[in-house]
């Protein structure tokens, strides 16, 4: 056997049984044996035709030794494409264990609605979820608790939910908490005194929400945290 080729036939069957990545590099990944194919054409090629010329002025045994270099570069390439494709794939995955997933159990209450204790400011205010607001909505009473500037307000924004359309005042809530999920910053709205019969957990705060699911009673949110 030429020694460039048992060369190449003893790395690719040292490879495919002690080195896993390669192996599953080759099998698993799209695409990847044919930039391998193509990375290892190129350099066969290209030193092919700088070493053809000296080559073929070598004695039969250096003959042979100059094609396992060529077969020694073939191996450095298949190694460099290898390290980089792997690197990249392994990317996503660090990243995604960057993130912490926070989950947060709502029960159906009576009424047939989904319903929690929110924290607004570190008070605790009832409210029901629904997802027809498109912000935070807030009863007049419940605002005061939380400490909102009721009194400056001024109810001049037009707002429609499931109970129907109303003017409202703008707010922002500086912390908004359900379970253990935490927000900051949330745009929200005062309704008037007397216009709601419950503050309402709104689009606001539900499209920060990483996934929503609902299985019969429960409403399960999930936030990533990073």
């Amino acid at each position: 056997m030429q020694i460039w080729a048992f060369i190449l036939v003893a790395y690719f069957a040292g490879v495919f049984l002690v080195r896993k990545d390669f192996a599953d590099l080759i099998l698993t990944h799209e695409g990847a044996i044919w930039a391998v194919i193509a990375g290892a054409t190129v350099i066969i090629g290209a030193l092919a035709n700088v070493l053809h010329t000296y080559l073929t002025r070598l004695s039969e045994k250096r003959h042979h030794y100059g094609y396992g270099l060529v077969a020694l570069a073939c191996i450095g390439s298949l190694e460099f494409i290898n390290s980089n494709i792997s690197t990249s794939e392994s990317i996503p995955h660090s990243a995604s264990l960057a993130s912490t997933a926070v989950e947060v159990d709502i029960n159906r209450a009576w009424d047939g609605h989904f319903r929690a204790i929110a924290k607004i400011n570190s008070v605790d205010v009832g409210m029901m979820v629904d997802t027809g607001a498109s912000l935070v909505l807030l009863r007049q009473d419940d605002a005061v608790r939380a400490g909102l500037p009721v009194a400056d307000l001024d109810y001049s924004v037009p707002l429609t939910t499931a109970n129907g359309k109303s003017m409202i005042a703008d707010v922002q809530i500086d912390e908004l908490r359900v379970g253990d999920i935490i927000l900051r910053d949330v745009r929200a709205g005062v309704a008037q005194d007397g216009a709601l019969h419950s503050s309402l957990l709104g689009m606001s705060f539900l499209e920060n929400i990483s996934e929503t699911v609902i299985q019969k009673d429960r409403m399960t949110l999930r936030y990533l945290t990073q």
